[in-house]
Order: C-alpha cells, then sequence, then structure tokens
C-alpha cells in the first residue's frame, strides 16, 4: 500500500494540497465541502440531506475526512466512518480529478491501519457509468486490489443521481467472517440452491475456516418489526410484530429498498423460506455473526418498478466465482431467474 501511495503521491500536481484531519479544518468547512462534492458527482446523496448529524459525526470524531484542494477549493474527498459494531467504513470518497480520490481513501486506509486493529470495512460501487454518474471501477480497484478488501454481499443498497437509481453495493471488511457454529438452510430443495448459488456462493471465501451448511426446518410462525427506515429499510423478526406482509409494505412507504438480516439458525429456516416466497434475494452474509454463533444470512428486495443502476465489475481484481456470484445476485435484483 504504502507504494501505491508513494506512486499516486508523485503523479499528483503539484497545484494540489491534501488536507488531513490533523489539518483541524473547523467541523463546517469539512461538512460544507464534503456536501458539495457528493453533490457535485452524484446530484443527490444521502450523507448531503443530513447535515446536523453531519457535523455531529465530525465533532465526535466518529467521521475522519481527508480532501485534496486545488485553488483553495476542493476536488476530492475520502473518509473513515465509525460504524456501532466496532469498525471503521473508509467511504464518501469522490475525485473531481484523475488519481484524487484513490489516493485519500488509501491515505485514510493507512491511517486506520496504523492506529487500530478493528476491522476496516467499505461499501464497494460496483456500478457502471449511468445518467451522469461515474462508475465504481476506481474505488474497486482500491478496495480489493490495494486494500484487500474480501467481498461479503451484495447489496442494492443506496441511490444516486438524476434520475433517482439504487446502485449495488459489495459490502467488504478487511478481515473474514469469525469461527461458529453451521448455517442452516431449508430442506426445500429449489430455496437451498437458490440459496447456495447466491448467498453462499458470494460470502463462502469470507469465512474463517469456511463455512458449513446443514439443513433445518422449522414450523413456528413469525413476527416481523421494521427498525430502520433510512438510508433503507430494515425489518427484523420480533415476537411482538406483525405479519410479514405488513412489515414489508410499511418498509416500503418510506424506502425503495428493504434488508432483512435473519441468523442462520434452526429456528429460522421458516422466515428465510417466507423471504424467498415473498421476492427476496439472498445477497450474502453478514461481517458478524449473532450473539450465539449463527452466521447472519442478508436477504433484500427492491420495491416494485425501482431503477436500478447497471453494474460493471473490473476485470481480475475478485475471483471469478465471487465475480459470478455478484452479477447472479444481480440478475434476479432485475427480475431474472
Amino acid at each position: 500500500m504504502e507504494s501505491v501511495i508513494e506512486r499516486k503521491t508523485e503523479r499528483l500536481s503539484k497545484e494540489v494540497l491534501i488536507v488531513s484531519p490533523e489539518d483541524n479544518l473547523t467541523q463546517d468547512i469539512q461538512a460544507e465541502w464534503l456536501a458539495q462534492l457528493l453533490s457535485t458527482m452524484y446530484v443527490e446523496h444521502g450523507i448531503t440531506k443530513r447535515r446536523d448529524s453531519l457535523l455531529r459525526d465530525i465533532a465526535d470524531g466518529n467521521c475522519k475526512l481527508w480532501f485534496a484542494v486545488k485553488d483553495e477549493k476542493p476536488i476530492g474527498s475520502a473518509a473513515l466512518v465509525r460504524q456501532s459494531d466496532g469498525s471503521v467504513e473508509v467511504g464518501r470518497a469522490v475525485s473531481l480529478e484523475n488519481g484524487v480520490g484513490g489516493l485519500l481513501m488509501l491515505l485514510a486506509a493507512q491511517h486506520h491501519m496504523m492506529n487500530a486493529e478493528t476491522p476496516l470495512v467499505a461499501e464497494v460501487r460496483v456500478s457502471d457509468e449511468f445518467e451522469g454518474v461515474p462508475s465504481g471501477e476506481a474505488t474497486q480497484t482500491v478496495c480489493f486490489k490495494h486494500l484487500g478488501l474480501i467481498p461479503q454481499a451484495t447489496v442494492p443498497a443506496f441511490n444516486h443521481g438524476n434520475p433517482n437509481r439504487q446502485e449495488m453495493f459489495v459490502f467488504s471488511s478487511s478481515q473474514l467472517i469469525p469461527c461458529g457454529l453451521s448455517a442452516f438452510l431449508p430442506e426445500n430443495r429449489a430455496s437451498r440452491n437458490l440459496l447456495l448459488n447466491t448467498a453462499v456462493a458470494m460470502s463462502r471465501r469470507s469465512f474463517s475456516g469456511g463455512l458449513s451448511i446443514r439443513s433445518g426446518e422449522s414450523a413456528e410462525e413469525m413476527r416481523w418489526t421494521l427498525v430502520d427506515r433510512l438510508p433503507f429499510s430494515v425489518i427484523v423478526p420480533d415476537r411482538a410484530g406483525v405479519k410479514f406482509e405488513i412489515a414489508i409494505r410499511e418498509a416500503e412507504s418510506s424506502s425503495q429498498f428493504t434488508l432483512v438480516p435473519l441468523s442462520a439458525s434452526p429456528a429460522n429456516t421458516t422466515g428465510v423460506m417466507e423471504c424467498l416466497n415473498l421476492g427476496f434475494v439472498p445477497c450474502g452474509f453478514d461481517r458478524n455473526r449473532d450473539k450465539d454463533g449463527f452466521p447472519v444470512l442478508l436477504l433484500g428486495k427492491l420495491k416494485r418498478g425501482t431503477l436500478l443502476a447497471p453494474i460493471k465489475i473490473v476485470s481480475g481484481v475478485l475471483e471469478p466465482d465471487v465475480t459470478e456470484a455478484i452479477q447472479g445476485i444481480d440478475c434476479r435484483f432485475r427480475g431474472g431467474r
């Protein structure tokens, strides 16, 4: 990584100045610059709608920002954002000039790796250039080739641009999913094959010691609750909740995309079947296991009629079977089989 940083720094124009968190820019300037860059690049971005939250994150040290500045104007950004599970996300990368964004991401990642042992994670855009928004190819090269992040799930989680569209992201981490219990999948053959060809194929390499699969069947009726609405809806099992169809309607009234993180335990095989029967797509596995040690399956659903940007994966940055799994998951979100 150091050699890549050195090479990119040498190529940088002498007119470009790198500003790091140690330079102590005011919170207002940092928030203004980031919002300005995100709006320029993506037209519409979730961060720009939550300025108060952004200011708090900067003030509390939960969001550390790197900028590239030219002629006293920001031309690139990257950030380290502390997550609730203790990991740190490298993201919010924008580059108005070639090479700048990648350098900033690497500088941010290097800072984290030199100062912390917690996982470095990223939501890596795999969208192709579409309707004025550039592709995520540069970010893929940085995250998968230079940083060696491990892909764990493919999710159409966030929206950008005008017209506003969902885009595909690969949730990735610097650390493998820790060892634990087997994943229990439904005994139904068609459902099991779907899960093996999508979520399991996507994530198998991301488990420390591999992922063991067992069959289970539960007749327990499940109830569900909507626990998050932004940046997308999240539904989880809840004995005091409502029927799944009702939870989905509530979720889709707030967001175009709904995610169900579901422990792959024997008790939840009925819930997995319910998700699949209602059109949810298996996306992969969460980087954290549940409190009992079971892997957490991620299933997602796009609201009918949602525009989804095309994808483009950089050749050679991922193993062929992982690339194939990403393409298969993407195809299913577009209505393919």
